[in-house]
């Protein structure tokens, strides 16, 4: 059976998702690098992705669910010092700068090759199906159901009302692999699982209704911020219908200890362990880095693994500056975390 694995990194108060496919080859979702908060993603991609054969490591894949802060963060400094291939991004309309870093965004977009940009959009057809360039491996299934196409975001608008339509357009993406899938939502609110669910509840006759929304893990959506399930504060009424669609067995929270929005909300904490039971529902401000394994036809193993703490933490005297003008060389050897396999939670 080919390897994949899925590897919930912890970088602090943002998301930073390392997909390792079975060709070998990896695509990372999102970035958030910043000195003393989880983990130095650097160090981990510096170790484990392929040589590009010009003195510097290829990453196939850099996905952007959408150009916030703590999705960015650091995104320059990858793009200089990692050969990067693909570069997927939904469909920005450039003129209100929606985020500090978001001029660095714009430089990456405006430096890479446009014949190797993707801006995915929601569909009832696999991108595979779709895209005869992507080749994610054997037995990858990937959908993307938002966004639906073109964002305009006006200068006119308030920053708040900037932010929920980026979230509400933002890239959500299910990989399949050997029977074991896992859904990836970025910030997305209500009002965009709102737009997917009626999307796809209009095609059930097509053989492409909500029942292609089912996943195993669930990649909780902004932090576990209650938006997932409410237009609103807290005393909004709540929408479980696209938590109980995809109908998880696990959920992983990526977010930051002490971080001052409050995250997860209590409320949304609460939903998700209604729907999985409480072991099932994994912070990484509490497990650290979390890496899902798929272990057979229809399993996979979800295990806290400390030893990527240990190994890619970061030292006094590291920051977020690339020193080596985007061709590094080779790190000193590190001992890469094996599979355990008595360790973690095993489902199937």
């Amino acid at each position: 059976m080919a390897e994949f694995e899925v590897i919930f990194v912890d970088v602090g108060q943002g998301d930073c998702t390392l997909v390792g496919l079975p060709d070998g080859e990896y695509m990372l979702v999102d970035v958030y690098r910043c000195p003393d908060h989880g983990i130095d993603v650097f160090k981990l991609l510096d170790d484990v992705l392929p040589d590009n054969g010009d003195g510097r490591k290829r990453l196939k894949y850099l996905v952007i669910t959408h150009a916030h802060d703590d999705h960015i963060t650091g995104i320059g400094d990858l793009y200089d010092r990692y050969a990067v291939e693909w570069l997927w991004v939904p469909q920005y309309e450039d003129r209100k700068q929606v985020a500090k870093n978001f001029g660095e965004y714009q430089r990456v977009l405006d430096e890479h090759p446009e014949e190797k940009i993707k801006q995915p959009e929601g569909s009832r057809t696999p991108l595979g199906e779709k895209d005869a360039d992507l080749d994610l491996g054997e037995e990858i299934t990937l959908r993307c159901f938002s966004p639906p196409g073109y964002i305009e975001i006006e200068k006119t608008l308030s920053a708040e009302d900037a932010k929920q339509l980026v979230h509400e357009n933002c890239l959500v993406l299910k990989l399949a692999f050997e029977g074991t899938s896992v859904i990836l939502t970025g910030d997305a609110n209500l009002a965009c699982w709102e737009r997917i669910l009626d999307y796809y509840e209009g095609r059930a006759e097509e053989q492409t209704g909500v029942e292609v929304l089912k996943a195993d893990i669930l990649h909780a959506s902004h932090h576990g911020s209650r938006t997932f399930f409410k237009d609103g504060d807290e005393n909004s009424e709540a929408s479980l219908e696209p938590l109980e669609t995809i109908a998880p067995d696990a959920v992983v929270i990526s977010v930051g200890e002490d971080n001052r929005h409050g995250h997860p909300h209590a409320d949304m904490l609460s939903a998700y362990v209604d729907q999985v039971t409480s072991e099932h529902v994994l912070q990484t401000k509490d497990d650290g880095t979390l890496v899902l394994r798929v272990t057979g036809k229809g399993s996979f193993a979800l295990a806290a693994d400390g030893r990527y703490a240990e190994i890619y933490g970061w030292e006094e005297d590291d920051d977020t500056e690339d020193k080596h003008g985007g061709s590094p060389p080779p790190p000193p050897p590190r001992p890469r975390p094996k599979p355990n396999p008595d360790q973690g939670r095993t489902y199937g």
